[in-house]
């Protein structure tokens, strides 16, 4: 499993301009010219296409999974039948901008209807249930006190923890996951305007929040 963590300094830079003005000119997904070829040969029936795409995205898939339901097992099935699926169906799907956006957009759909179909309640798991708050000591030193760091970290956690079930998920397909606005509006079925809505009402919570931490 690949632990996933947020520096809260590197984060505050992120969160210090208004996200309705990052990245304005971006109105929709950036074809990717090699996710094209890629996935011209995985529909051509290309084996070594299927199991690049499959081994660039699993460990993101299975991160962004648990993100989504605390069931490893299950989050495990659905990554392994998403890419029967896929395999089995490949002649007969679209052509994607984005490989990574589109099995997120996939791995996100089939966890909610599997959790519903196992009477299991779709929500975000807490941020304190993956955020492990491992650091490099090294580098984040350089910035900020060890003392200061944790305060700032705490801080973040329980700004995160007050979000709602979407702003949180879009925070962490932003950065977490680095995803382009574009594309979270493709795996949250949102408008790009949408995505940038809703990261921006994120973006204001957390910056009124830690305020007092990095200003103090």
């Amino acid at each position: 499993m690949i632990d996933f963590h947020l520096d809260a300094f590197a984060f505050q830079n992120h969160i210090s301009s208004d996200p309705q003005n990052l990245g304005a000119v971006e109105l929709e997904i950036t074809p990717k010219s090699d996710d094209i070829q890629l996935w011209q040969e995985f529909q051509a029936g290309n084996e070594t296409a299927y199991a690049t795409i499959y081994r660039n995205n699993v460990s993101l898939l299975y991160g962004y999974g648990q993100k989504l339901i605390n069931d490893k097992e299950l989050v495990k099935d659905c990554i392994q039948d998403l890419f029967v699926e896929i395999w089995n169906n490949k002649h007969k799907l679209a052509k994607v901008k984005s490989i990574k956006s589109y099995l997120l957009k996939s791995i996100r759909r089939k966890l909610i209807a599997e959790s519903i179909k196992r009477r299991k309640t779709y929500s975000d798991s807490p941020l304190s249930s993956y955020l492990k708050l491992h650091t490099n000591p090294s580098a984040e030193l350089k910035l900020i006190e060890k003392q200061q760091f944790d305060a700032q970290q705490r801080k973040l956690k329980k700004g995160m923890n007050n979000l709602t079930d979407r702003q949180r998920e879009a925070v962490h397909l932003k950065y977490y996951f680095q995803l382009s606005y574009a594309e979270i509006a493709e795996v949250m079925a949102l408008s790009t305007k949408g995505a940038y809505k809703l990261m921006g009402r994120s973006i204001h919570f957390l910056r009124k929040h830690m305020a007092d931490t990095f200003l103090g």
